[in-house]
This record gives C-alpha cells, structure tokens and sequence, in this order.
C-alpha cells in the first residue's frame, strides 16, 4: 500500500482566480510531480460544485483522488477552527494555507503542516474572516508540526509573534508555470484592446482596500501621464473600481479595466507592459511580482521586507504612501535604459524560483518531521 500526502486546496478553482488558490494549485500539481516513489498525493477540498471539481482536477492533474468534505469553505473554516472534523483525515497533511484539519484526535503517523502566506490576510472581505484569520493563526502556532512561509522576513516576524522553535520553513513560491505568451499575441493584443503603452495593475477577490490604494495613486500629483490596464475584478460587493475612479477625478480612459483573463492572456498583458504596478502593502507572498518578473517586466512596489526579499535588486521599492509609489513609477518610466536592464534582471531573479524546488522544501519538511 502507498504512503500518501494529503494537500488542502484552498480556493483552488475559484472562477475568479486568487493568489491563495494560485498558490495552492501551483504547489499541489508540483508535489505530484515530485513525489517520492512509493508515495501519492491527494487533494481535499471543501464541498464545491462539480464544474469547479473539475477545474480543480485540470489545475492539479494526477491527484490520486479529490475528496470534498461535508461543508462548503465557509463553514468548513469555522468547524476545524474548532476541532470538529467533517471528514476524517489521517498520515501526512499540508495545507496550502491557514485552512487545516488541525483536530485534537490525533493518532500515531498523523502529521499536520500549514502555510502561512504573510501576517495580515491577503482578502479584506470582511470583519468576519479576519478575525477567523487571526484565530487560526493561533491555532497554527499552537498545533501545527510545520508550518511553512514565503520569506525570511514572515519566519522573523512570525518569530517575534510566537515561539514557533525550529518549526518554521522558508519555502519561496515561483512564478506561474500556466502564464506563456502564445504565438499569436499581436491578435491577442488587438483583441483586448491593450494600448501601445501601459503600466498593468492586478486586482484580486475581496481586495477592495487594494483597489482604493491603487486607485489612490493613480489620482496622485507624482503619477505620471501614461494608461493603466487593470487585470482582474473591478467589482468588491458595492464598491466599484469605476466608481472609485470618478469619485477620485481620473479622467475617462485613463482606466483600462479587462477583468479576469485566462492564462494565456494575462501573459500578453505582463510581457506588453511598460511596468507592473503593485500597490499592495501587506502582501508577503509576491506571487504577481514573480508573474512580472518571469515576463521581463520590472515591478514597481511598497518596501516591505518580504517584496524586497523576492525581487531581490530586479524590481523598484517605494518606501513611503501611495504618492512615493507614483514617483517611483514615473522615474522608472523616464529612465527608459534602468527599464530594460531591470526586466532582464527580473527575468534572471525569476529563474531562481521554482514549483519544483518550492515542492521539494515541502518534501523535504515532511521527511524531518
């Protein structure tokens, strides 16, 4: 009989595309890739509908099954934040984030490994699912065997949060192995109406914060005079990045909204760009500066820590508010020979990241434990 590791896929399928389940599909069809012989990897999601099973089975091919627990993720969260187990889950399991079977009846073989993308949660949905992140981060701490983190700086800060010992592991995530710019991406260009000159933003589900922030610099004096297309959602409950837009004096057209793109197009949009800007300060995971950077195109960002630590010299840190962002963007612009040497800089910082690698980590974390 085969040893198994279960992965929770979290968010994994979603129609609309976040960077948890980018993350967790990425990871998952990785460890199934490298799995050590004699061992096969299973997914376990929440309870989802049958189309999005199966986009989960096409994110993540060679599963040895898909189970789905009894409840859908809502409730799925707040029943393992309370040890109550809708489906009995036994031998190795490692979450691709904080959402994790850590229940008390743990019998000998068993052993749990969560991810911890970042100290803040990536979604600023609601009230409600940052205290549930709050809540399961300490459960983490207290139960978990491993727990696994994008950078160095979120194991230091983690550190100073809790005694975690020696159970933290810095596994860097990779750029998408799915985004490849296709043959025809003069067609594509035409099709999305992409301007011969742009700065490409990514919005993300449950981000409305993030969108105000880029839409904050934007409107600032430092911006300089170029187009923004904007990937991803422009719709977060009754905010609208439209809205947003008018509200905050950006002149018509200055906005170039596409929404959600499949993976071919989304490499057009990166690869077409001037710049990528990523206006996200709580963001550790850097998975769109990786996208960006795998493209040839350089990032400009917060100076945080961790979005230092993945760039990594190839991309253009703003310490300071949203008007500093802007004018980091507008020198990088106006320097048209530092814009080239640092996407081919990015391109080479991005080949040190794999799925692969990142998976091995993980093998390895397991194989200690």
């Amino acid at each position: 009989m085969s040893a198994r590791l279960t992965v929770v896929l979290d968010e994994v399928g979603e129609r609309s595309t976040t960077m948890v389940g980018r993350y967790g599909a990425e990871l998952a069809a990785a460890l199934v890739r490298t799995a050590p012989e004699g061992v096969e990897v299973a997914g376990l999601s929440p309870s989802v509908s049958e189309r999005r099973a199966e986009r989960i089975a096409a994110l993540v091919p060679g599963l040895a099954d898909l189970r789905q627990t009894a409840v859908p993720a809502r409730e799925l969260r707040q029943a393992w934040l309370h040890s109550i187990a809708t489906l009995p889950v036994r031998g190795l399991v490692h979450s691709t984030s904080l959402l994790a079977p850590l229940t008390r009846d743990r019998q000998v073989g068993d052993q749990r490994t969560v991810t911890l993308h970042g100290l803040h949660p990536l979604s600023d949905r609601s009230s409600r699912k940052a205290r549930w992140f709050e809540r399961a981060l300490r459960r983490a701490v207290q139960h978990a065997d491993g727990i696994v983190v994008p950078t160095t700086a979120v194991a230091e800060d983690l550190a100073e949060r809790a005694d975690v010992g020696s159970r933290v592991r810095v596994v860097h995530p990779a750029p998408s192995s799915w985004l490849h710019v296709p043959e025809d991406d003069d067609a594509v260009a035409r099709r999305l109406a992409l301007p011969a000159e742009y700065v490409l933003a990514i919005t993300a589900p449950g981000a409305s914060v993030q969108a105000e922030r880029l839409v904050e610099t934007i409107a600032s004096r430092s911006m300089p005079d170029v187009r923004v297309v904007v990937a991803g959602p422009v719709e977060w409950g009754e905010t609208t990045l439209a809205a947003l837009a008018v509200e905050a004096g950006i002149a018509a057209g200055r906005l170039v909204m596409l929404g959600d793109l499949d993976d071919a197009d989304l490499a057009v949009a990166y690869r077409r760009a001037l710049a990528h800007l990523h206006v996200s300060d709580v963001d550790a995971l850097g998975l769109t500066l990786l996208e960006a950077a795998a493209l040839g195109t350089p990032t400009v960002h917060p100076s945080s820590r961790s979005l230092l630590e993945i760039g990594g010299g190839a991309s253009v840190a703003a310490l300071g508010g949203t008007e500093r962002l802007a004018a980091a963007l507008a020198g990088l612009l106006g320097d048209e020979e530092e814009r080239v040497r640092l996407g081919l800089l990015a391109q080479d910082r991005a080949r040190a990241f794999t799925w692969e690698a990142a998976a091995a980590q993980v093998w390895q974390l397991h194989a200690e434990l």
